[in-house]
């Protein structure tokens, strides 16, 4: 009886270390609910235009640089589903008319945050907090870093939503900004709210997500754009804001 005993007790130690080893190799991300996830920017990207209103003050060399970066962090996620469903749109529209996401712009140095469809980002951010902040708003991803620290990933595996704007993967002309871990967020969560077997695109399969995004070419397509109608934007004077590469750890975003 005793040896039946302990053979159970072994076999549910040796189960209990497999289970705790298949976590842990498992991606940890983490997501809003998905109620949340349903107010999120993605909710629209199959509109025939993904329509991005900028807020706030700028000077006219921000205001262009924020339309680059916001038309190439939204594509950047974009790009993550389009391999998995061809009805997500390519074409990105700047106008407060009907706008899917909303992006506040503030001069100088402060903290970037996100909800639901919504983001405020300071201007001497580098490109890598706008991309993170999209993961809030568009994407529906919550942060994995701990104790305000970028790249501090508190045994997660490494990914933008962990490290901000900053870390291995922060230059945009080398890398998306994305980590394999945040590309499989987004895609939990896209098959979450829109349930079914989608047309992959034939390129699908063949597409680096990791690798940098051209804007005028994300990914191979016609007759889809990225055009400006209008904003409602706060024009300042003066240079284009210097952009900030120090990480700034006591951030509580980035």
């Amino acid at each position: 009886m005793n040896g039946y005993f302990y053979a159970f007790i072994f076999l549910a130690m040796v189960s209990a270390s497999f289970s705790k080893a298949d976590q842990e190799s498992e991606s940890r991300y983490k997501t809003f609910s998905e109620s949340s996830v349903r107010k999120c920017s993605m909710m629209n990207i199959h509109k025939p235009s993904f329509n991005i209103c900028l807020s706030g003050q700028a000077t006219g060399a921000d205001l262009e640089r924020a339309q680059a970066w916001s038309a190439r962090a939204s594509l950047t996620w974009f790009r993550a589903l389009k391999v998995l469903d061809q009805q997500v749109t390519r074409t990105v529209l700047f106008t407060c008319k009907d706008p899917h996401l909303t992006i506040t712009l503030r001069p100088g140095k402060g903290t970037s945050h996100a909800t639901p469809s919504y983001t405020t980002i300071y201007l001497t951010r580098p490109y890598g907090t706008w991309t993170h902040e999209l993961g809030h708003a568009l994407a529906g991803l919550g942060d994995t870093y701990v104790g305000g620290t970028a790249g501090s990933c508190g045994g997660q595996p490494a990914s933008l939503m962990c490290w901000g704007a900053y870390g291995p993967r922060a230059n945009p002309e080398e890398w998306s900004t994305l980590w394999s871990d945040d590309i499989q967020a987004i895609q939990y969560n896209y098959r979450k709210v829109f349930p079914g077997t989608p047309a992959q695109p034939e390129w699908g399969s063949s597409t680096d997500l990791e690798a940098p995004l051209q804007l005028n070419d994300p990914w191979p397509a016609r007759g889809e754009e990225v055009y400006l109608e209008d904003h409602q934007v706060e024009l300042l004077r003066g240079r284009a804001s210097e952009i900030d590469t120090a990480e700034d750890t006591e951030s509580v975003d980035l």
